[in-house]
């Protein structure tokens, strides 16, 4: 079996979660298949990780790509409108857009049309038996190459657009792709089943189109000796994009709680993004800047896990939640929003609604002062995590492939 494979990011050229994801997912599957393609943008570096070969989508800047060689995409890439034709048509809802069109700016759009071009002429020959996308960055090329190659195409939702503006102002060109995507696939991978309901319930996806398929985690990379920061404090670590889905707001909320009530505590927060200067101008309005570190982001964030004594993931909207199993490999105690898929999955952690900073400041405060719960959780956790692997996601991924090719 050949896999045709699209995605946006691989390491070390990653942003989050996702470049994670597709190097554990790639390295397991490269195993059990003949041959796995893998197509990002381009980098102007070469990677070369061994299993798996890394195709670069040039950029065609010189390139019309409205009309490519006879082949026209528009209708797989909607013009950056606050007007999408779908909503004109169809009649249904629209997502309210016009506040977060600037979270990605009309150049992040041109990218996405570019490694669009680029990826259909690099592997519109490239003998494959499946296609697989990852997130709506890759879905109109995945569409493009579907129908000239006539193979089929299989997506996975890792994220959607509700999910990375927390619910406000989804932008509505993004969700016109991703619903294309999803609606011309032949199977829809997401990730929980929090994910499943809600590509059901807002996207209108069959939900005998769905599978489920729960996240991996190569265990043995992860876990490091405890070390410290040199600090005679007690370290509670916060790990992700600094954006409201990301619930960083509330993290700070929760440590403002918990330092009324034991000052000895520092938090680390690791991670760029839009929110970055809001929240070091709040931790310095609530008083508390002394007591928080802002490291930026990180290329390797073993060494953070394995520094704190709890890790939280307040996430407002979180279809997995890949830095939980992370930070359980690490014998790091958790504590994880309610509304986050891993939460359906992992049961040797606390969970609070991400909204609740009273309770989420109460569960901080009973593991940082109670050493045999926090050594319990740790312990139960860790043979907890035997359950989840690449090669156990490798596996049913193939099964789906399978079933599209029959």
């Amino acid at each position: 079996m050949k896999v045709l494979m699209l995605g946006w990011e691989f390491p070390p050229f990653k942003s989050g979660g996702l470049g994670t994801y597709l190097y554990g997912f790639t390295k397991a599957l490269s195993k059990k298949v003949e041959k796995v393609t893998f197509v990002m943008p381009s980098t102007g570096v070469r990677i070369n990780p061994g299993f798996v070969d890394v195709v670069q989508a040039d950029d065609y800047s010189h390139l019309d790509l409205i009309e490519l060689k006879g082949f026209d995409f528009h209708p797989y890439i909607p013009s950056v409108s606050l007007n999408s034709s779908y909503y004109r048509e169809s009649g249904e809802n629209k997502p309210n857009s016009s506040k977060n069109i600037n979270a990605y700016g009309l150049d992040f759009f041109t990218k996405v049309k570019k490694y669009t071009a680029s990826a259909v002429l690099k592997m519109q020959s490239e003998p494959c038996d499946v296609i697989h996308c990852h997130d709506w960055m890759t879905f109109p090329a995945g569409i493009a190459l579907k129908e000239r190659k006539n193979k089929p195409l299989v997506v996975t939702v890792h994220s959607t657009e509700f999910d990375r503006t927390g619910n406000q102002s989804p932008n509505s060109t993004i969700y016109d792709i991703e619903k294309k995507g999803m609606m011309v696939a032949d199977k829809v991978i997401t990730i929980s089943n929090y994910m499943k309901n809600q590509l059901i319930e807002r996207y209108g996806v069959p939900a005998n189109k769905i599978r489920v398929v729960y996240n991996g985690i190569d265990k043995s990379s992860y876990f490091v000796n405890q070390s410290s920061f040199g600090l005679n404090e007690k370290i509670v670590l916060f790990l992700g994009r600094l954006t409201i889905q990301k619930g960083p707001d509330w993290f700070l909320e929760a440590a403002y709680q918990v330092l009324q009530h034991r000052p000895n505590t520092r938090f680390v927060i690791v991670g760029d993004g839009d929110m970055l200067h809001s929240l070091i101008n709040k931790a310095i309005a609530m008083g508390i800047s002394d007591k928080i570190i802002f490291s930026g982001f990180q290329d390797d964030v073993k060494q953070f896990y394995s520094v704190a004594d709890l890790f939280v993931m307040p996430s407002v909207s979180e279809p997995f939640g890949l830095t939980a199993l992370e930070a359980m490999a690490s014998n790091t105690p958790i504590i994880i929003s309610k509304q986050s898929g891993v939460s359906e999955v992992v049961n040797h952690c606390f969970k609070v609604d991400f909204w609740d900073s009273m309770e989420m400041a109460n569960k901080i405060v009973g593991l940082l002062d109670h050493d045999p719960l926090s050594n319990e959780m740790k312990k139960n956790a860790f043979i907890e995590l035997q359950n989840f692997s690449w090669h156990s996601v490798a596996d049913e991924c193939i099964d789906v492939y399978k079933g599209v090719m029959n």
